[in-house]
């Protein structure tokens, strides 16, 4: 899959609430930053801690605004609803063989 098809697929399997395929879109040492390089964490054990939680009925629902494509970069405006709320992201994806490597993100 191409980087676009590979973060299009991750959105997918989030709105379906599918914890273990959307997991199954990172790698397994993926790192996650707040814009540019605080360091968030690490791993999948990281992703399905914060991840799991919200993949309920009622839970998150995400929506894609605009993407841009450059090489193995995806960088998407995103709309995340909350059961309490909605926030803004730019987030930055990077995919390489399959998988995406890290993610960071900018946030209202």
């Amino acid at each position: 899959m191409s980087p676009l098809e590979v973060v299009n697929r991750r959105m997918s399997l989030y709105n379906a609430h599918d914890l273990e395929g959307f997991l199954a879109m990172y790698s397994p040492d993926i790192a996650i930053y707040d814009y540019p390089d605080t360091f968030f964490g690490s791993g999948i054990d990281h992703m399905r801690g914060i991840f799991a939680p919200l993949f309920v009925p009622g839970g998150v629902q995400t929506e894609v605004l605009s993407q841009l494509v450059s090489g193995s970069h995806v960088i998407n405006e995103e709309i995340v609803t909350y059961p309490d709320k909605e926030v803004r992201y730019v987030s930055i994806y990077e995919v390489r063989e399959g998988k995406i490597q890290s993610v960071r993100f900018l946030r209202d």
